[in-house]
């Protein structure tokens, strides 16, 4: 995996997302789960996807499970930005993992489904819980990053303590292997408690907020926490670009 040396000791593996990179010291700790805490409309989708392409350019596998949009729809915005990511699709390096198709599948009229082979209709069975822990515990000979999106459709169907234990789950296999996940949750959706204890168990926190300021939207994200770091002191503005995600080079704080 390609790390840079922070110059204290320390190894980082780049994010892909250029300025947060140059706020933490070239990227974030190998290993580390991180809990991307978004509102909506903070564009966290967004952030997630040049994470991902931030991991192909770095020779890592990536995976990608969604259960908030469909993974061809994911595609087609990746493309919309410039980011080719066909290519990665073709030869396995981007795998997608669907967990929005199936939730859809017993409420859907006869003839959207009728055309499902004996597999499909088997898959579309598959319970989301345990086609998460079946993704994550996959064996990967190559180095790898992975996104969660999101943790809060989980939350409306399971426990805390079930989300608890998946969360653990992939940190345990993050740390054995170097791998980063990215698990996504939309702030405002779920009680204190429960935002808490994801904060407490991740080992990032980045938290991405909009502000009104008069007639203008204004954009930034926190770093609350990233294990085995001090984080920056203040909040940071982002724009959302052509290009992704791009950290303003002056930060004010709020």
């Amino acid at each position: 995996m390609d790390y840079s040396f922070d110059g204290t000791g320390g190894y980082r593996v780049p994010t892909g997302i250029a300025g947060l990179d140059v706020q933490l010291g070239g990227g974030v700790p190998p290993g580390a789960t991180i809990l991307i805490l978004a509102e909506p409309g903070a564009n966290s989708d967004m952030f997630a996807q040049q994470f991902v392409y931030g991991g192909l350019l770095n020779d890592e596998d990536v995976f990608y499970f969604t259960s908030e949009h469909p993974a061809q729809d994911i595609v087609h915005e990746m493309e919309n930005m410039k980011w080719d990511v066909e290519k990665y699709l073709e030869d396995g390096n981007l795998q997608f993992v669907d967990a929005y198709g199936p939730r859809f599948y017993n409420v859907l009229p006869k003839e959207f489904t009728s055309n499902l082979s004996a597999k499909d209709f088997l898959k579309k069975g598959t319970d989301s819980m345990n086609l998460l822990k079946a993704t994550v515990t996959q064996k990967r000979n190559t180095k790898y990053r992975g996104v969660v999106d999101s943790i809060s459709y989980f939350l409306r169907g399971y426990s805390l303590n079930t989300i608890v234990d998946s969360i653990e789950l992939i940190s345990s296999i993050g740390r054995a292997t170097g791998a980063i996940h990215l698990i996504l949750m939309t702030s405002g959706m779920h009680d204190t408690i429960t935002e808490n204890t994801l904060r407490h168990i991740c080992d990032g926190v980045i938290e991405f907020r909009i502000n009104e300021r008069g007639s203008e939207i204004e954009r930034t994200i926190m770093i609350r926490k990233m294990r085995g770091m001090l984080v920056p002191n203040r909040t940071i503005s982002y724009m959302v670009t052509q290009k992704g995600i791009e950290l303003e080079t002056t930060t004010r704080v709020l």
